[in-house]
This record gives C-alpha cells, structure tokens and sequence, in this order.
C-alpha cells in the first residue's frame, strides 16, 4: 500500500476529529517533533479549498474540514438555505503565490472572529475559482460565495487572516445583501443582475478596486471571508461610518474618503 501523504495524513485526523485542530494539535497527533511542516501542508490544502483555516475560541489557528463549519443561527441568517456544497467538492487550486503576492502587507484592524458575531456579523465563505483576471485596476480574481445570506438591506465586511491575526479591511453597505454576495435577488426577484464582488468584470469600480486587494492577499496565503450583517435602511449610512471610523478603516483599511 502507498504510503499516505503528510497532506493525506492530516485530512485523515480531521476526519475522525469531532472538534477543529490546530497545526500543534495536529503535529501531536502524527507524532511530528515540529510544526513547521504541518503549517504548511495545512495552508496549502486551504488554498486548494479543501480544508479551512481561522481563528479559533482560544485565540489560536485551527483546521477544519468544509461542511463542518457550525451553522450560523436560523435568526441571525433570515431563514435563507444555504447553498448546496456539492459544487464545492472539487475545488479549483490556485497558482503559487508570487513573490510579489507575498510580501503584501496585511491590511485592515485586528478583530476577533467572536468579536464580529457579537456585533452581528455572520462569516461567508469564498470558493476561489480563478486569481488571474486582468481588470483596469491590476489583476483579479473570482470566485463563488457559499453560506446562508439574510434578505433584505445590510452591512458586510471583508477579513483578512494569517496565522497571527484575523483584521477587517473593508465595510460597506447595500439595499440587499444578495446583490453583493450571490447576485440576484432570491426567488427572482428583479431582473437586474448584482454587481457582486466574486464576478468582477462588470461591477463598478469600487467593487473591482477591492477585488484586486482581496486577490492580492489571497496569492500572498492569506485567507479571505465575507461577513454580512442584517440592517435596517435607515441606519445603514450612519453604521456604516461609525464601523469604518472606529476601525481605522480609511487609514489602515480599504475604505476610502
């Protein structure tokens, strides 16, 4: 019998795990005297899509397997379903990350991930398909959104994670969250396509501006997600500035004046 990959090997703990690992636990496991290894072979299985990478309760990084993440509360989420995972089985790998891509510097404020669900903000996750689109503002990327998105007008956010920290780089606001994650409006509602973040080419240019951003630190390693918050309209502008304005985002973010 073949012997099993270090990657193989990893997958295979996760499976039979019923809590997500970190790379220490992991090492432990598979009796590794360091971690370096693991850290690795876990960031790349991320990029390819096949396991996930955040911030654990602890503070710490872990792995976990996709479809094992915790549902988001059915109140939190608008009773939307979620997107079927079958289209998320075979994910296409990314190319390396170019030297370029790795020296980008991590953007945005330091969050928690408990402190974006505290303030009611729900993780979506992002399938990157494609991280070389060529768009007038530098090079994209694209990709399909899966979770459970809220119907009706909101804010969302996009983070960016290492293995140190997890930041927020970007807030904004839409008339409704589908048209900034999924495209058109849910059970056909309106004939007007979403200008969506994850399909580029004919979104405007702030949208694509942020798209470039977002694929840049997904070459440089990195992981991205879409957090979205259900919000009334009328307090959409001024929530909007007081998140942007107490997260530094025009300074160390991807807002601008």
């Amino acid at each position: 019998m073949a012997r099993l990959t270090l990657a193989d090997q990893i997958l295979e703990e996760l499976r039979q795990s019923s809590r997500p690992l970190d790379d220490d636990d992991l090492a432990g496991r598979l009796g590794l005297s360091r971690r370096q290894a693991v850290n690795q072979a876990c960031r790349k299985l991320a990029l390819a899509g096949r396991l996930h990478r955040y911030r654990g309760s602890r503070g710490k990084i872990v792995n976990e397997l996709p479809g094992r993440e915790l549902a988001p509360p059915a109140a939190a989420i608008g009773g939307v379903p979620p997107v079927g995972r079958a289209a998320e089985a075979h994910p296409a790998v990314p190319p390396a990350p170019s030297s370029r891509d790795a020296r980008a510097a991590l953007p945005g404020f330091a969050v928690s991930a408990l402190e974006l669900s505290a303030a009611g903000f729900v993780p979506l996750e992002l399938r990157f398909e494609r991280l070389n689109i060529g768009l007038p503002s530098g090079l994209g990327c694209e990709w399909t959104t899966t979770g459970c998105v809220p119907a009706g007008p909101g804010l969302y956010a996009f983070t960016v994670e290492d293995d140190r920290e997890l930041r927020v780089a970007y807030v904004g606001l839409t008339s409704h969250l589908w048209m900034v994650t999924k495209g058109r409006l849910p059970s056909g509602q309106g004939a007007r396509g979403g200008q969506r973040y994850g399909r580029p080419r004919h979104a405007g240019a702030t949208r694509q501006r942020v798209n470039v951003l977002i694929a840049e630190q997904v070459r440089a390693g990195r992981r991205v997600q879409h957090w979205v918050r259900p919000t009334p309209a009328a307090a959409l502008h001024a929530e909007e500035e007081r998140l942007i304005s107490s997260w530094k985002l025009r300074v160390n973010g991807w807002n601008r004046r």
